[in-house]
């Protein structure tokens, strides 16, 4: 989520599939928390101990969101398109050209006051 893509992902992703990832301290560690000081660091290592592995969710779950990407790219390119054959789907079906009727010569204008007195 360090984008503004990749908050689109996330949003695209069951919510029930997010909260079944195994996302523990042990798991993930924080070296690759962004946020995160050495003070913080330092902390947690106190508090819970050197946890196994220092990860990303991408990185253990690559599979999962490789398969999520790939359906939310079918997804797009179905939405698009569906929007193109709503835009575009009425002009290809009505391929005649309709004539118009002669237009109706307009009534002469009246004249003003000073169109009278100059002659217009």
């Amino acid at each position: 989520m360090a984008s503004y893509a990749g908050y689109g992902i996330i949003q695209r992703v069951p919510n029930a599939r997010v909260a079944g990832l195994d996302l523990s301290y042990d798991r993930v560690g924080f070296d690759q928390l962004l946020l995160l000081g050495a003070t913080d660091g330092k902390w947690m290592r106190e508090l819970w101990g050197e946890p196994s592995a220092h990860s990303t969710a991408p990185v253990l779950y690559a599979d999962m969101l490789a398969a999520d990407l790939k359906r939310i790219d079918a997804d797009k390119e179905r939405e698009d398109a569906e929007r193109m054959d709503l835009l575009f789907g009425e002009l290809s079906s009505k391929t005649r050209v309709e004539s118009r009727p002669d237009p109706q010569p307009l009534p002469p204008k009246r004249r003003g006051l000073l169109g009278w007195l100059f002659g217009r």
